[in-house]
C-alpha cells in the first residue's frame, strides 16, 4: 500500500512539474485542477500535461488552448464547453469525453482514441484528425470546416448535419456512418455480401 501511494505522490509532481512548464495559465486555476481533477471555467491555457492522467476529469468550459496533452488519458473526461484551440492532442484517449459544443479549432488530434465521445455542436474547423478513432461518436452538427479525416475511423460516427465543407476524407473508413444529409454511407464495410456494399437505408 505505501508503495502505491508513493507512485501517486510522485505522479503527482511529476504532473505539477510538467505543468509548471508552460506559462499563460492561472496559479490558482491550475492547483485546483490538479487537487481535485474538476476545475469550471478555468485557464489552463499552454499547460503541460503530456502523458497525464486526467481521467473522468471535469473542466467544462475552461480554457485550455495550446495545452501539451498528447498521449494523456483523459476517459469519460467533461470538457463541455473548453477551448482547445490549437492544443496538441496527439494519441490521446478521450474515449467517452463529453465535448458538447468543445472548440478544436486548429488541434492536433492525430492518431486520438475519441469513441464514443460526444462532440455535438463542437468546432473542429482546420483541424487534424488524421486516423482518429471515431467509433460510434457523435458529432452531430458540428463543425469540421477543413479538417483532416484522413484514414479516420468513422465507423457507426453520427455526423448527421455535420459541416464538413473543404475537410479532407482520403482513406477514412465509413461504415453504418451516418453522413451530414443523414444518409448511411457503408462504403468502408467489409460486409460477407457485396450487394450491400455502400447503399443508403
Amino acid at each position: 500500500m505505501e508503495a502505491i501511494e508513493l507512485k501517486r505522490v510522485f505522479a503527482f509532481v511529476v504532473l505539477l512539474f510538467q505543468a509548471s512548464l508552460a506559462s499563460a495559465w492561472e496559479t490558482d486555476d491550475l492547483n485546483r485542477f490538479l487537487g481535485s481533477l474538476s476545475c469550471k471555467d478555468c485557464d489552463l491555457s499552454g499547460v503541460n500535461f503530456i502523458k497525464a492522467d486526467l481521467r473522468a476529469a471535469s473542466a467544462m468550459g475552461s480554457d485550455f488552448s495550446g495545452a501539451r496533452l498528447y498521449y494523456g488519458v483523459l476517459i469519460g473526461a467533461d470538457l463541455t464547453g473548453a477551448t482547445l484551440d490549437k492544443a496538441d492532442l496527439r494519441g490521446a484517449n478521450l474515449f467517452f469525453a463529453k465535448l458538447q459544443g468543445a472548440s478544436f479549432i486548429g488541434t492536433d488530434l492525430k492518431g486520438a482514441i475519441l469513441s464514443g465521445a460526444q462532440l455535438q455542436g463542437a468546432n473542429l474547423d482546420g483541424a487534424n484528425l488524421g486516423g482518429i478513432d471515431l467509433y460510434r461518436a457523435d458529432v452531430s452538427g458540428a463543425s469540421l470546416v477543413s479538417a483532416n479525416l484522413g484514414m479516420a475511423f468513422l465507423y457507426e460516427a453520427n455526423l448527421a448535419g455535420a459541416d464538413l465543407t473543404g475537410a479532407r476524407l482520403e482513406g477514412a473508413i465509413l461504415c453504418k456512418t451516418v453522413m451530414p444529409d443523414e444518409t448511411i454511407d457503408n462504403s468502408g464495410c467489409i460486409l460477407t455480401s457485396g450487394d450491400d456494399r455502400g447503399k443508403s437505408r
